[in-house]
């Protein structure tokens, strides 16, 4: 039987849950006429509004994610279609809320969560290649164990055999001693190596309800962030509204600078005249999700149709 065999194993299971799909709306507000002169004769110009500092973002970051956002459109129609500007049609403000308030907890807890997994992840890594040298030491064990019984039996047969023979002589002797004491010294070699292997088993015993204590914390985490969390949430993150020949983008929530330029490109569409799409992947879609944003986001062929439609 194998050493190994001593250890007492606990089945871990590590749920991989994950949350729920959340849906995200836009929200425009105004006539989808689009600006007089605008996206076929020249661009309108945008300027960075009132920025909420619980946000965490400055004027130089929200003006990079706009910049971001209307190169999209731009790439898409070959012609610039927003520029910066102090004397601007469109205002972009940031108003925090308690929808915002909300998605900075997520994001507190995720990076909880994910920090625990990190440190259970390493616990146990470092567990299994613990328990991996354990197991061969023990079979190096069985092994020698098996050999000094071995040795022990061919002893015992020899000197049985010159009993048989009449007795032993002078060498013989000599032999049986020198034979005698490397067995017994193989004997002590396995005996030293049980009382270390007892010892090993029993730190990793103590490690293995560590890590199982650990997971069910881990599992904790998790099953109280999807109570937090999970479900279908709908609300809206932007908005745009339209005023006289210009307008205001109001960003309410994001939760991340990906995200928010993906949000900006939707409200930016809204100020060139574009209402909503029917492709989930598109970015005048009326909710977030499915869009692809990594490595870019892109406008797909049902944005890009609505974009020229404008100048037709």
């Amino acid at each position: 039987m194998s050493y190994s065999n001593w250890i007492k194993f606990i089945l871990l299971f590590v749920v991989g849950t994950t949350a729920g799909y959340y849906f995200y709306t836009y929200e425009y507000h105004g006539a989808g006429a689009t600006l007089n002169h605008f996206p076929c004769n020249e661009p309108f110009t945008y300027s960075i509004g009132h920025i909420d500092n619980r946000f965490g973002l400055n004027k130089s970051e929200v003006a990079d994610a706009m910049t971001n956002a209307a190169q999209l459109w731009s790439d898409a129609l070959g012609t610039t279609v927003a520029v910066s500007s102090e004397n601007s049609m469109i205002t972009v403000n940031f108003v925090y809320d308690d929808r915002q308030q909300n998605v900075d907890g997520e994001m507190r807890f995720r990076e909880r969560i994910n920090s625990e997994q990190t440190l259970l992840t390493q616990m146990q890594r470092a567990f299994d290649q613990k328990r991996d040298r354990f197991e061969q030491r023990s079979a190096a064990y069985v092994q020698l164990a098996e050999q000094t019984t071995t040795e022990l039996n061919r002893l015992n047969e020899w000197v049985s055999s010159k009993n048989e023979a009449g007795g032993f002589s002078e060498n013989d002797v000599t032999v049986f001693e020198e034979r005698k004491r490397s067995v017994e010294s193989m004997q002590q070699r396995v005996l030293n190596e049980r009382r270390e292997l007892d010892r090993i088993a029993l730190e990793i015993n103590r490690e293995l309800e560590q890590l199982n204590r650990r997971v069910e914390e881990s599992n904790r985490l998790i099953d109280e962030y999807n109570k937090a969390y999970s479900g279908e949430s709908r609300f809206t993150k932007a908005t745009f509204q339209r005023i006289g020949t210009g307008g205001v983008i109001t960003v309410n929530t994001f939760m991340s600078k990906n995200e928010l330029t993906l949000i900006l490109a939707h409200e930016l569409g809204h100020a060139l005249g574009l209402n909503h799409v029917s492709n989930p992947k598109s970015i005048m879609y009326s909710r977030m999700g499915e869009q692809e944003r990594f490595p870019l986001l892109q406008p797909t062929a049902e944005d890009l149709d609505a974009l020229r439609a404008l100048c037709d």
